[in-house]
């Protein structure tokens, strides 16, 4: 298998400046995460990307089709190893899209080799579509992490009363020297076992308790979710907004590759859809030729549509 996307030239790096980046998945999205990794390589031509994984369920095929295409971009992949039974005691929410892989990202502090100081974590449900040197270079301030407010008012059961004291876990800027320091492992982990019914977001909101008031807050740019995009706005504009925007991130249900996900910059996903191999361009993941689901997925399109050409729609009310 070739290791670059097809159609496109892998960008030449001209600067031997790397960055560390950790990302956990499972068999099931392997396909964002060759999504996400076509976007870092194509918008970070001038650095190297060393990425750090923690999967599970994959083959030793797809493992190699991995590194073989993160060389075609000058970069590299390793993966780490976790026991089976991790993460087998800890309570998951009742939902479709979690998996015990959200618990991986509080590992790679512990399992990355000395030498990294500092590594951005990123779900896989996200798009680069700047430059992550300008987070990577955040000045830490002696605190262990750095991350995006979440639209979360308050937690008092996690102590969290403060406006905007409460972060999304997905994009993180992560000091492991500071975060070994403060042994924020062991902690985390101690206290989703001790603080089950509390746990909203599982990891996130136990990162969040026991990171109270310790972690420095990043502008929106570097994890832009779907409340703060203005869904109102026809796309030429959402062009506009994403220009400013670094990291995308898929938050809530509303997946590109969901059928009825309602996101609509859905779009921005596919355009890097479209450049990964040809084997791993799966569009929906849950598609069926069901009425009810055509008909609601048309709508969501219709209703976007009328948004995005206001003069056709008010032309034909007039007629």
């Amino acid at each position: 298998m070739s290791g670059k996307a097809e159609g496109n030239q892998p960008p030449v790096r001209t600067n031997s400046a790397s960055i560390h980046v950790a990302i956990a998945f499972d068999q099931n999205y392997v396909t964002p995460v060759y999504v996400l990794l076509t976007s870092i390589f194509l918008n970070n031509a001038h650095n190297r990307i060393v990425v750090h994984a923690i999967e599970t369920g994959l083959t030793a095929l797809q493992r190699e089709e991995l590194q073989h295409y993160c060389a075609g971009y000058s970069s590299s992949i390793s993966f780490y190893t976790l026991e089976e039974s991790f993460a087998s005691d800890f309570v998951l929410p009742p939902t479709l899209w979690w998996t015990a892989s959200i618990y991986y990202r509080l590992m790679f502090p512990v399992l990355l080799p000395a030498e990294v100081e500092k590594f951005i974590y990123l779900d896989t449900d996200i798009i680069v579509l700047g430059q992550l040197q300008t987070l990577f270079d955040t000045p830490m301030q002696g605190l262990p992490v750095a991350a995006v407010r979440d639209f979360v008012d308050s937690r008092p059961e996690l102590g969290i009363v403060k406006p905007n004291s409460y972060f999304n876990s997905g994009v993180l800027l992560i000091d492991r020297v500071e975060w070994q320091k403060r042994e924020i492992t062991a902690k985390v982990l101690d206290f989703i076992g001790k603080n089950a019914d509390k746990l909203v977001y599982p990891d996130q909101d136990a990162l969040n308790a026991v990171l109270l008031e310790s972690w420095v807050k990043l502008d929106t740019r570097f994890n832009t979710m779907y409340h703060d995009i203005p869904h109102e706005h026809p796309r030429k504009q959402l062009r506009q907004f994403l220009q400013n925007v670094v990291v995308l991130h898929f938050t809530t249900q509303h997946k590109p590759w969901a059928m009825l996900g309602e996101n609509k910059l859905r779009n921005t996903y596919f355009a890097y859809l479209d450049k990964v191999p040809r084997k791993y361009r799966r569009r929906y993941d849950n598609f069926t030729w069901n009425r009810h689901k055509i008909r609601k997925m048309i709508e969501i399109r219709l209703s976007e549509w009328a948004i995005d050409y206001p003069a056709l729609v008010l032309g034909r009310h007039r007629k």
